[in-house]
């Protein structure tokens, strides 16, 4: 990470990802990354935090195999990725400065541009860097959902020990 995560990320209660471009580099996903993706939803799922992705990949074996990990909320099949994630997050009860977002492309603006968080990779387009409240520097999705899960694990931990 360039900075520290900011601080509004403690009101995060979903933390929703692009899929191409962000969590899978180069359109394909490794046995590390898969299963760097199960353990954030394990985790967040752990601290109360709901984990998603919302892309506009049609639904393939894939995507159905992402939609088998217990706590990941797949949004497939939709550009408008805003709309996806509207739904959503009413079915929810969330507000959007209740999201964190992690986006790559000029598709991905607009929801970034409504989300409480919002994050880009260090690869993404100049238009989505200039979009977000910070970038990662992390190279792959391992790492950054690793550095994710353990910040949350933290901030939890201080916020149990502020209530004693």
């Amino acid at each position: 990470m360039k900075t520290k995560f900011p601080i509004k990320l403690n009101t995060v209660k979903l933390f929703l990802f692009d899929l191409e471009g962000v969590l899978l580099q180069q359109g394909s996903c490794n046995e590390n990354c898969f299963e760097a993706i199960e353990n954030a939803c394990l985790e967040l799922n752990k601290s109360g935090l709901m984990f998603g992705i919302v892309t506009a990949r049609v639904e393939d074996d894939f995507i159905k195999k992402l939609k088998t990990i217990d706590g990941c909320n797949v949004l497939s099949s939709s550009l408008d990725k805003v709309t996806a994630t509207d739904k959503f997050i009413a079915d929810k009860s969330l507000d959007y400065q209740n999201v964190f977002y992690m986006g790559d492309d000029l598709l991905d603006i607009p929801l970034l541009n409504k989300c409480g968080v919002s994050c880009a990779p260090n690869s993404s387009r100049r238009e989505v860097k200039r979009a977000v409240n910070f970038l990662s520097q992390s190279e792959k999705c391992e790492e950054f959902l690793e550095e994710l899960i353990n910040y949350c694990g933290k901030s939890k931990e201080t916020q149990i020990n502020a209530t004693k």
